[in-house]
């Protein structure tokens, strides 16, 4: 296991929540967010329940290109000038780990070297490593924006027959739960990334940009990184404050049996309760306050 790379991601995503508390809200966020949740399911329950969010693995989520975005190694590496450059900007980043680990500078680039002479092996290589590393030590959790999204509704709630939770994403953000949250970016083209000049930037596209067919989920990301060791499930939930559920809305055709029971949480928890139905002569949810 590449350790180095799991003390950058460390440096990435663990930020000191405190901060935030004097920043302005970031990229706009919305003041509220929402989960879009199956009633049917025990575990998505637990989050209107026991307040219990669940830090997803990557190897977990529905898009087959999640923070599988890489450093293009076979373009930017491609003459032995690059890298010799790529070779003497890792040592440089790298220097402390090295001399903490009792590594010396010329194996460590002697080694670097002997990997990058084959730049397809040394490509390969690079992802398996580090959709392994994300794998094991990244927790991740989907908000989106809207709570209409009729979209959102059918995949994530089983069609309409769940509910959609709203958190106050100020608080959240100050919680001191997360690493790092932030609104996702799309695009048509996948992004490209040059491993000779890779920094903070970077490693925030591999994990908060997706492709342009995603775009309609509107999302704001939670992202942590476990450290210490590779988190079992139990480790990788999240027990939520009251305050930060703001509100529950209903599903379309949510049966009256579930709707009782999630009506009967919401209130003994002051949480605020809606529900949703169609708009006359439009392609559009809309809700009224129960």
């Amino acid at each position: 296991m590449d350790k180095n790379k799991l003390k950058q991601l460390g440096e990435i995503f663990l930020e000191n929540p405190l901060t935030r508390m004097f920043e302005p809200n970031p990229n706009n966020h919305p003041e509220i967010i929402y989960k879009f949740r199956n009633w049917s399911d025990n575990h998505h329950k637990d989050l209107l329940i026991k307040n219990a969010l669940f830090m997803s693995s990557p190897s977990g989520l529905n898009d087959p290109f999640d923070t599988r975005i890489f450093e293009n190694h076979l373009k930017f590496l491609n003459t032995d000038k690059k890298k010799e450059e790529y070779v003497k900007n890792s040592l440089e980043k790298n220097k402390d780990f090295l001399i903490e680990k009792g590594i010396p500078i010329e194996k460590a680039k002697t080694t670097l070297e002997n990997r990058i002479e084959n730049t397809l092996k040394y490509q390969v290589r690079a992802e398996v490593i580090g959709s392994k590393i994300y794998d094991d030590h990244l927790g991740i959790t989907c908000f989106s924006e809207k709570w209409n999204s009729i979209l959102m509704w059918s995949h994530y709630a089983e069609n309409h027959k769940g509910i959609s939770i709203g958190f106050d994403e100020k608080a959240l953000r100050y919680s001191q739960l997360f690493g790092k949250i932030l609104r996702v970016n799309y695009s048509s083209e996948y992004p490209e990334l040059n491993p000779i000049n890779k920094n903070k930037k970077s490693d925030e596209i591999k994990f908060f940009h997706k492709s342009i067919d995603w775009e309609y989920e509107k999302e704001i990301r939670a992202i942590n990184i476990y450290n210490d060791k590779i988190p079992s499930i139990k480790d990788r939930i999240i027990t939520l404050d009251d305050k930060h559920i703001k509100e529950v809305i209903i599903g379309l055709k949510t049966p009256e049996k579930d709707k009782t029971e999630i009506i009967n949480i919401a209130r003994n928890k002051g949480i605020e309760i809606y529900q949703c139905y169609k708009s006359e002569f439009e392609f559009k949810l809309d809700r009224y306050k129960i």
